[in-house]
């Protein structure tokens, strides 16, 4: 397993490379670590991912599959959404089925005299998309950790919810709040925060 073990791997032709560990203790790579091989992303084998995310530049950011929480580079991030009246739905403690998510944001120059120029990496993204249940309220959650080049790492938090609800987004890090923000819920309408890592 890449993410649990202490040797840092270097990432193979990206600052950052995708990678899932699996129960069985291997893992799948954006690319093969012995041969450098690029590897397809949809034939991970997603029944048996524990942990899914990017390596590179001495640095892990990854999530548990199990429960959702995140590892940023050794420390644990979870996320919560805290109604009005204190009830709290821990949003990273989530026993639910998770998508994986990973992509690249990337731009291409266009000019008259050279055409279309190579495409230019800005950010490489990883995450995952699920549905949290509670009594009668279904919240749709998919937050998202963006490593910019050049720029700080966040975490794009989308969330929709069943019912209105009127709360905050609490973020944690290692047990201890790092940040609470207002974020009132109308029904089946897609809210989203970016927040900075810190």
């Amino acid at each position: 397993m890449l993410f649990t073990t202490a040797e840092n791997y270097q990432a193979i032709n990206l600052p950052f490379n995708w990678n899932a560990d699996y129960a069985n203790g291997k893992n799948f790579a954006e690319y093969d670590l012995l041969t450098h091989k690029k590897n397809d992303f949809y034939l991970i084998q997603k029944n048996q991912v524990i942990r899914f995310g990017l390596f590179g530049q001495r640095m892990k950011f990854y999530f548990e599959m199990s429960d959702g929480s995140f590892n940023i580079n050794g420390r644990k991030i979870e996320v919560a959404y805290v109604k009005e009246d204190g009830k709290t739905y821990p949003l990273t403690t989530n026993f639910e089925q998770k998508d994986l998510i990973t992509y690249k944001e990337a731009f291409t120059d266009f000019s008259n005299q050279q055409g279309v120029q190579r495409s230019n990496i800005k950010s490489i993204h990883f995450g995952y998309k699920t549905n949290y249940k509670k009594d009668d309220i279904q919240l749709f959650f998919q937050p998202t950790v963006a490593l910019p080049f050049n720029e700080r790492a966040f975490i794009e938090v989308k969330l929709t919810s069943n019912k209105p609800m009127n709360g905050y987004l609490l973020f944690q890090s290692n047990g201890t709040e790092v940040g609470r923000f207002y974020a009132p819920l109308a029904a089946n309408r897609v809210g989203q925060i970016n927040w900075i890592i810190k």
